[in-house]
């Protein structure tokens, strides 16, 4: 019986106009560049709104696609599958309770997907059939799941990892492994249970799970008081500590040997290699591949066709780059770059089990992407859809990497997307816009805010300062916690763009989110003089309080891991205040805009009430925007347009 999930979706057969055109000969409309002359007039949703598809996936025989498109209407995701022979797509319709946040074939025939809850986590885990649409079967809507895959020599069986368990106070429950073929028939909302794999009560919690060649869980990268190490799984599913210095060596993944992993190891250089690690006796092979400058810690391993070998890697460096360790594949990347348009970088994102089929997004700094397919064995490309149709791509800013020097001698590397209308040795007004994390970076490519403000006529500087991840050891891994010197880094940044005469210093703002909104808050009150407005969006102002915090919304690992890395603020309170711009607001000389929602777990809301209060004491002029019912980031596509809509007349107003 179909359950209540699919009698809501009101008609599981999904027409999708966007999907229907993706397998169309049609040739394209208009580009909307007709309709929009100026950059300034491209509306604020356009920037902002979700891609119109998004995940494509291959199912494993080639022949059908998926994808997440978006109803505008509802702001919720459905599930479109398609014939790649063509016809029309069906799939599970998207609604204001139905917003589909992932899924993946499990088979031929068969996906698996989780829903968005409460705009904060996937929650839950539903199947249904491509052959079928009609019978989505619930088999959990309560917990927040993730999909971890099959293992090989159970192939009805997937592993799901159960994040947040409804029934155990929120917890990580850890992995368990579900028969799909005897829950979808098994009355009611249910799992069919096939095995446990509970987290070691030797750790408080697990960051992320690897499977070996066969699919099993072999590995884990798990907290243990405040720290990360890795523990691996034996035969017989006992867990004991793998003596590896997280620091040194980072697991990629599992070699075709489950006591081998393969690393990003950090040689005696600072710089990255790619080698194989032994559990058992700790030895390391040769270097695959090696970059003196750029780490691929948070790369991603690429696996040949029926995921037996590992034949890849794809990282960050000035843009995101595929190394190939194979000869046929990098030929066939040569192959594909050399038929897509130039000036773009070109991914494989998915293919059949075979290797014949697959899937291209191919995206530049000046548009997210078009998506495309490639058939190896007639050697056709053809071109899909745009996944964002609506965007004028000649309206857009192009962008330039920047190299600039800090007062102590690092040489960092920026961002900038440089407005359609800005002259060559004139400066302009300028938005720093630093990322958050701190452990995250900024990379060559589409940036929809950078894009945003650009077409109003800003540049915008994107600074990767140090801390930032995916450089060697100097640059991401010594300095990863020293943030007045990653609010220092900024400001040499800045005053580089200045000095060479590309920004004004009679117009800066600075902006960001999460930790770049503490480093917003940073710049307005640690360079009083250099910006004449900060805009900060679900920021962090004061450590102290942000570890007290993390304790009482049992965020235990986090509160530990600062407090190992950072110090106690109940024994150091000076050096806390030190690095919290809260203490020092009655330095802040300029208009600050202050924006979160209410229901963010990450960066508590206190935070920026706390602040807004504090400037109100200090009477500094301010704005504040609190969003009921949002999480950490914006999620909702009307709440992004409020959000950018007043930054935008509060720019005009102070920049």
């Amino acid at each position: 019986m179909p359950t209540r999930l699919a009698r809501r979706c009101s008609a599981a057969v999904l027409v999708v106009t966007l999907a229907v055109r993706l397998l169309a000969a049609d040739p394209a409309p208009p580009s909307p560049a007709a309709t929009v002359p100026r950059p300034e007039e491209i509306p604020v949703e356009a920037f902002f709104r979700p891609p119109a598809i998004r995940s494509p996936q291959l199912n494993p025989a080639g022949t059908h696609l998926a994808v997440l498109t978006h109803d505008l209407k509802h702001d919720a995701n459905s599930l479109a599958i398609l014939d790649i022979a063509g016809g029309p797509p069906t799939g599970v319709r998207g609604t204001t309770d139905l917003n589909i946040s992932s899924f993946s074939w499990t088979d031929d025939d068969r996906l698996v997907f989780s829903i968005v809850k409460d705009n904060h986590y996937a929650f839950g885990l539903y199947v249904a059939d491509r052959k079928d649409p009609y019978r989505v079967k619930t088999l959990n809507s309560r917990d927040a799941v993730e999909v971890l895959g099959k293992p090989r020599q159970r192939p009805d069986n997937i592993l799901l990892w159960i994040h947040r368990s409804a029934s155990n106070n929120g917890r990580d429950e850890g992995v368990v492994e579900v028969d799909l073929r005897r829950s979808q028939r098994s009355p009611g909302d249910a799992m069919n249970v096939h095995h446990s794999i509970p987290i070691p009560k030797f750790v408080s919690g697990v960051q992320r799970w690897l499977r070996d060649r066969d699919g099993e869980i072999r590995y884990a990268i798990a907290h243990s008081d405040g720290r990360l190490i890795c523990i691996r799984r034996d035969a017989k599913e006992n867990w004991s500590p793998v003596s590896i210095d997280l620091e040194i060596d980072s697991p990629l993944a599992v070699d075709a040997d489950p006591n081998v992993l393969f690393v990003a190891h950090r040689n005696a250089t600072g710089a990255s290699d790619l080698v194989r690690f032994n559990t058992v006796d700790g030895t390391r092979g040769p270097a695959l591949h090696s970059d003196e400058k750029y780490d691929f810690r948070d790369g991603r391993v690429r696996y040949s066709a029926a995921e037996k070998d590992i034949v890849g890697l794809s990282y960050a460096r000035q843009a995101t780059q595929q190394v190939w360790l194979r000869a046929e594949d990098a030929a066939l990347q040569r192959d594909i770059d050399a038929s897509l348009p130039p000036g773009g970088l070109n991914s494989i994102v998915s293919r059949d089990r075979e290797g014949s089929r697959m899937l291209i997004v191919s995206y530049s700094d000046r548009h997210p992407g078009t998506l495309y397919l490639f058939d190896r064995q007639k050697r056709q490309l053809k071109e899909l859809t745009s996944l964002a149709p609506w965007l004028p791509e000649k309206l857009l800013a192009p962008v330039r990497l920047v190299t600039f020097p800090t007062r102590d001698g690092l040489k960092l590397d920026g961002y900038v997307t440089v407005p359609l209308n800005y002259v060559e040795g004139r400066p302009s007004p300028m938005i720093v816009l630093p990322h958050g994390g701190p452990w995250h970076r900024d990379v060559w490519g589409y940036d929809p805010q950078s894009q945003f403000f650009a077409s109003r006529g800003y540049i915008v500087f994107r600074p990767n300062y140090r801390g930032s991840s995916g450089y060697n050891a100097a640059i991401s891994r010594t300095p990863m916690f020293d943030f007045r010197r990653m609010h220092d880094d900024v400001t040499d940044g800045v005053r580089a763009l200045v000095d060479a005469k590309v920004a004004d210093p009679a117009h800066l703002a600075i902006i960001g989110s999460s930790f770049g909104g503490y480093l917003a808050v940073c710049g307005a009150a640690f360079e009083p003089d250099l910006y004449k407005c900060a805009v900060t969006i679900a920021g962090v102002f004061d450590w102290k309080r942000m570890q007290s915090e993390d304790r009482d919304n049992d965020n235990e690992f986090r509160a530990a891991w600062l407090r190992r890395n950072i110090g106690d603020p109940k024994q150091q309170a000076e050096k806390f205040e030190a690095l919290s711009p809260f203490y020092s607001v009655n330095q802040i000389k300029i208009p600050v805009f202050v924006a979160h929602g209410t229901e963010d777990n990450n960066a508590d809301t206190s935070q920026s009430r706390r602040l807004v209060k504090a400037l109100k004491t200090n009477g500094v002029e301010h704005e504040a925007l609190f969003i009921p019912y949002e999480s950490h980031g914006f999620v909702e596509l009307k709440h992004r347009i409020e959000l950018f809509t007043r930054i935008e007349a509060f720019l005009k107003k102070h920049l």
